[in-house]
């Protein structure tokens, strides 16, 4: 019976036939939508680290919880196209510093230090967007000694501060250790660019 024949109590009796096919396809746009939704802060998530492996230990354990350690500068050798360093000075201060030019004339702070696990950083000694140069190893964090942006010292991921700061961490420069110095290619170096601003 069509629907213009129809009673008024049987219009309202009778059960509507469902459209499967519609109810599938706004189904899946509803799923489409949250699988968006979850997935796209992920993407959009400024340059965070995350925790990062540094290699196996090349020292002893140790904790800087309770004292603050500043760098202690060094000179590092150059030569056929590898930096180099004792890896027992880094041991002995915990944490070093350096600066060595990139291929434009610039001067890239650098820095290696034990983390409390007994493994080795080396890297970029800048927090971009302040400009500082120099950090310190302070209880369980790393600290830009300038805008005092923290970061974990295992894996540099920011923690407390700036939180421009904290989107650009000293970067990793994938330093080796060989008969006792912590190597790193010079190219590395050369390279670098301030990412900030």
């Amino acid at each position: 019976m069509s629907e213009q024949f129809k009673g008024k109590k049987e219009q309202f009796t009778e059960r509507p036939k469902l459209n499967i096919p519609l109810l599938l396809v706004l189904l899946a746009a509803t799923l489409a939508i949250v699988g968006v939704g979850v997935a796209l802060p992920a993407f959009l998530k400024p340059n965070l680290v995350s925790e990062e492996y540094l290699g196996e230990p090349v020292a002893s354990p140790r904790s800087y919880v309770g004292r603050v350690v500043s760098m202690t500068p060094i000179k590092p050798v150059v030569s056929e196209g590898q930096i180099k360093f004792p890896l027992a000075i880094v041991d002995k201060y915990h944490i070093v510093f350096f600066e060595l030019q990139n291929d434009q004339g610039f001067q890239v702070p650098l820095m290696a230090y034990i983390t409390p696990t007994g493994r080795l950083f080396a890297g970029s000694s800048m927090c971009e967007p302040c400009r500082g140069r120099t950090f310190s190893l302070a209880g369980e964090t790393l600290v830009c000694d300038t805008c005092r942006t923290t970061y974990t010292i295992e894996g540099r991921k920011f923690i407390s501060g700036a939180a421009i700061c904290g989107t650009y961490p000293p970067v990793d420069m994938n330093p080796v250790v060989k008969d006792g110095m912590v190597i790193i290619d010079q190219q590395k170096v050369l390279s670098w660019r301030i990412r900030a601003l």
